[in-house]
């Protein structure tokens, strides 16, 4: 009895399927990533004053207690974040309230 080709590699097909590589993110889903200038930093009122590159107007933000602050590659304290430092920021916007920053990174020379 013959078997079609079907049958011998169908199993093979569908383990290289299952087991594909996919894509990465470095940032979460609901997070969106926005690249410009941080104009103030407000550590005491919780407010980041952004910039984006992308010529919208600045746009405040709230800081929460889950902010990670992240220069070179590595989490440093907000301080470290001066005023014009233009930045990457990971923000969310929530139904109801403000929308708040998960994550800032920037690194010397870009």
């Amino acid at each position: 009895m013959k078997t079609s080709n079907a049958i011998r590699f169908g199993p093979v097909l569908l383990g290289l399927a299952l087991f594909a590589t996919t894509t990465a993110s470095a940032h979460t889903v609901r997070s969106r990533p926005a690249r410009g200038v941080v104009e103030s930093l407000d550590v005491e009122a919780r407010i980041v004053r952004f910039a984006p590159r992308n010529g919208e107007a600045p746009t405040e933000l709230a800081l929460t207690s889950r902010t990670k602050f992240v220069h070179n590659w590595h989490f440093v304290p907000a301080k470290e974040l001066k005023n014009g430092t233009t930045a990457v920021v990971h923000y969310r916007s929530p139904f109801f309230g403000r929308p708040f920053v998960t994550r800032v990174v920037w690194v010397n020379g870009e």
